[in-house]
């Protein structure tokens, strides 16, 4: 993987009509230029993150969302695990993603437990 790309401005962007993808291309501070071209689905992903994170009361500080609250279920019409995050829509699993999704959490969770993580101040 290489170096992280520290963007200081956006220089152009653009919508490739063809490809019905966005080409957005960032400078660094050195004067580096980087363009990436984005789909609709990660548009509009990276949207919603932006739009969460800026909605809090701090400018940038941890992107990781953590759930207040969240519930599990299941569905009274269709055979499907629902999982609900605060006041989000909730997801409709299959009991196959179910089970792919609660084995990595575990094993996530052995990997997590093995990790140092620095103190906070």
């Amino acid at each position: 993987m290489s170096k992280t790309f520290c963007a200081e401005m956006l220089t152009r962007s653009e919508f490739d009509r063809a490809n019905e993808r966005l080409e957005i291309t960032v400078c660094n501070a050195a004067g580096e230029s980087q363009t990436i071209s984005i789909n609709a689905r990660i548009a509009e992903t990276l949207s919603s993150i932006l739009g969460d994170h800026f909605q809090s009361a701090s400018a940038f500080g941890d992107l990781t969302k953590i759930p207040d609250r969240y519930a599990v279920g299941h569905g009274r019409h269709e055979p499907v695990v629902m999982l609900r995050f605060e006041d989000e829509p909730a997801y409709g699993l299959t009991a196959d993603q179910a089970l792919d999704l609660g084995e990595a959490l575990i094993d996530e969770v052995g990997a997590m437990t093995k990790v140092k993580y620095p103190a906070r101040q």
